[in-house]
């Protein structure tokens, strides 16, 4: 029988997230608290665990509500009501500021309103544990929002605090291990703010992400480290138990108490305080009781996917050792990490859009050499204090656990099919649901062969019966079609994919004369039956490509919404970003290699790169160049990206169908190499009609006349439509305005 107080501890939960995501916390909640709170007086001595759950979901209600209310209060949740006003507030940074700027943490020093704050930094200098006065303007809501700061005055140069010992800690790390340094500050010290874009993704696609997020497993290397060496010592079993408790609760302090890590403490301390009792905890109840503390500490971990993460990860590793304990070794060793894995990919599909299968073979390796190598960098950085001469011996050996780890990531984020990429959101939660309570299915079949058998090919058919549905449609092509719009000087285009489902690529310019993206964009789509947006891309921060999404994004939310994260000061810019955090979106910087895929449709990302991003060009050579994949169809999206890109990106792009010419064909791109590699068929060229800027340029338009490829012009021929089948022998495009001219 399960413990009761894991029945309590779900209704509490579920009260809570209902109190938290509630229009109206507290007031209004009369009539489910009077009819609960009798029931339960009434019901007491027949069903005690009914009238307890009962009067849990209640507390749960009240106590969300209570913490809505609270963080109102906060400036974040004062500031959120109204959208890019200027803000400014006094701040302790929690760790230094970025080399050139970027986003840092900070607490805010009581006064008209208090809380936390995250923060896009200046370029200014700035240690971890000083004040400051920091005014700018607000983007996005309570829970996600960012005050992009204008000015910065320093107050106290004096570091102090929490910040102080961070900031310590991060120039400490970079003294001994260099440019290595911001994987460290992530393994040890959750500072993730420097880390290299391409180190996430890699470790993200090798099921490894969970090693860059400091929870249990990295709290059981620290603590199990601990006690081994206290016992060394020859200090007392319940000692030792003590001791590591109260390391534990001030390394979680120092991380800043995030709820993987509380959760780890909060189970060590309770599992302590059973056995100093001597009581008998069930694995369950040690769970839910955990679940239900951190929840009253914290109402908002119930928000937090790394809590969630980290529970369903202990819950299925524990199950996972219970049900396997009679089996062979062998099983007994992977049975955790698959069961950890399909528990937890649910989640990871909804919130970040990626399940790596091949996690459940990369952690065999990477979790016996992340228990040596997370000590390691800890013992390291301590070793520099009380024994400097034994540091860089040990920061070496530790250097070299960091370098196989990554090795790791590298070869399993490599392996073919070893990572699934998806929409992020719910139908990627339920198709990831649905795979978990199929394996769940089968492990519980009796074990017998012929039922075995008969479920597997019960299950098989479902997934070939969804593989071909619709397939075999006989009224409508499953085709790409992808329309250039008409959007005057500037670049827009939308895409649907066989399924229906829509990418749209820029917005058009916006001025005081007009806004593309209403009066271009958002029209095509509603005329194409458009229901949402899967995929907004925002190539660059130019007005002539962003001016339009902001009324874009504004009408379709979209699910995901990918652009350099180039950090510009731009007040279109910044209502760009802030609309894109009221739509809820899922934002991604976009890098080379990242992929997308959309019902047989592949959007790659080939630049920019973060080393690329570091380089001093143009804007226009930061932005995103997309190839877009559909069977043997092949098109690429240049945007304004000019020679110097074309020649980074040089030898590794291939033959294309059809190219989206860079920069509206200026001279600034379209090279006569570029034209050799790629050797399109079809050149669309999206430009303004009698435009200031001589665009197209008359030396691209002969150079791809000379290519012998068939040049397409918004400018004359309106808005232009390709359709594919993915076979590239089978293209249909059509032009809104010359009808015939451009028809094939």
């Amino acid at each position: 029988m399960r413990p009761p107080i894991m029945w309590m501890a779900v209704a509490f939960g579920a009260g809570l997230m209902a109190g938290l995501f509630a229009s109206e916390t507290v007031r209004g909640t009369w009539y489910v608290v009077a009819p609960v709170a009798v029931g339960a007086t009434v019901w007491r001595k027949r069903a005690p665990l009914g009238a307890a759950v009962g009067v849990m979901g209640v507390s749960g209600l009240l106590w969300g509500g209570a913490a809505v209310a609270e963080r109102a209060a906060t400036c974040a949740g004062r500031w959120a009501h109204r959208q890019g006003a200027t803000r400014a507030a006094m701040v302790r940074l929690v760790d230094p500021a970025p080399e050139g700027g970027g986003l840092v943490d900070a607490d805010v020093i009581p006064g008209t309103c208090g809380g936390s704050l995250r923060v896009r930094w200046t370029d200014a200098q700035a240690a971890g544990g000083t004040v400051w006065v920091v005014a700018g303007r607000w983007v996005g809501d309570a829970a996600r929002g960012t005050l992009v700061a204008r000015r910065v005055i320093e107050l106290d140069a004096a570091p102090g605090g929490r910040g102080a010992l961070r900031g310590r800690i991060v120039r400490r790390v970079e003294q001994l291990f260099g440019s290595r340094a911001p994987l460290v500050d992530a393994l040890v010290i959750a500072r993730r703010t420097e880390l290299d874009p391409a180190v996430r993704e890699r470790f993200a696609q090798a099921g490894l992400a969970h090693l860059l997020v400091i929870a249990g497993l990295h709290v059981g290397f620290l603590v199990g480290w601990l006690a081994l060496c206290l016992a060394l010592c020859h200090i007392p079993p319940s000692c030792r138990r003590w001791l590591c408790v109260a390391a534990l609760v001030g390394y979680v302090w120092l991380l800043g108490v995030p709820a993987p890590a509380a959760r780890a403490a909060v189970m060590l301390l309770i599992d302590t305080i059973a056995r100093w009792r001597q009581r008998v905890v069930a694995p369950r109840g040690l769970l839910a009781l955990t679940a239900l503390t951190l929840c009253v500490a914290d109402p908002w971990a119930a928000q937090s996917v790394g809590a969630w993460l980290s529970f369903a990860a202990v819950g299925a590793v524990t199950w996972a050792a219970r049900a396997t304990a009679s089996l062979p070794r062998v099983v007994r060793l992977v049975a955790p990490s698959v069961a950890a894995t399909i528990l937890t990919a649910p989640i990871t599909a909804l919130a970040f859009g990626t399940v790596a299968p091949i996690g459940v073979l990369a952690n065999l390796v990477a979790i016996p050499v992340a228990a040596v190598t997370v000590p390691g960098l800890v013992l390291s950085l301590v070793a520099s204090w009380i024994a400097p001469v034994a540091a860089p011996t040990l920061a070496a050996g530790s250097g070299a656990g960091l370098a196989l780890l990554d090795l790791i990531a590298r070869g399993a984020a490599a392996v073919p099919g070893g990572h699934v990429v998806m929409i992020a959101g719910w139908s990627a939660a339920l198709l990831w649901a649905a795979i978990a309570v199929a394996a769940w299915w089968l492990w519980n079949a009796p074990r017998r062969r012929g039922l075995i058998a008969a479920r597997l090919a019960f299950l098989s058919a479902l997934i070939v019966a969804a593989s071909f549905r619709g397939a075999f449609s006989v009224d409508e092509c499953r085709c790409l079609t992808v329309h250039f719009l008409d959007v005057g000087q500037g670049d827009a285009a939308v895409l649907r994919t066989p399924a229906g489902r829509w990418i749209v690529i820029d917005g058009g310019p916006r001025s005081p004369q007009g806004d593309a993206g209403r009066s271009v964009v958002i029209p095509a789509l509603r005329r194409a039956g458009a229901q949402s947006v899967a995929v907004v891309v925002s190539t660059h921060a130019d007005a002539d490509h962003l001016g339009g999404l902001p009324a874009v994004v504004s009408a379709f939310p979209p699910a995901l919404v990918l652009e350099p994260g180039e950090p510009l000061g731009r007040p279109l810019y910044l209502e760009f970003l802030a609309d894109v955090e009221r739509s809820g979106a899922r934002y991604r910087a976009a890098r080379a290699g990242d992929r997308l895929t959309l019902d047989g449709v592949t959007v790659e990302v080939l630049s920019p790169d973060t080393a690329w991003m570091s380089v001093p060009v143009d804007v226009n050579d930061h932005g995103v160049v997309l190839r877009v994949s559909y069977g043997r169809t092949r098109l690429l999206f240049q945007a304004d990206a000019g020679l110097p890109v074309e020649a980074r990106l040089a030898g590794r792009v291939g033959r294309v169908d059809l190219l989206k010419v860079g920069h509206h064909g200026s001279h600034s791109a379209t090279s006569e190499a570029w034209l050799d590699e790629l050797n399109p068929r079809e050149a669309v060229i999206s430009v303004g009609r009698h435009n200031n800027y001589g665009h197209p340029a008359p030396e691209v338009v002969s150079r791809l006349a000379r290519h012998g490829i068939t040049i397409l012009r918004t400018d004359r021929d309106g808005t232009i439509t390709l359709t594919t089948d993915g076979n590239s022998e089978t293209t249909n495009i059509r032009c809104q305005v010359s009808g015939d001219r451009c028809q094939r």
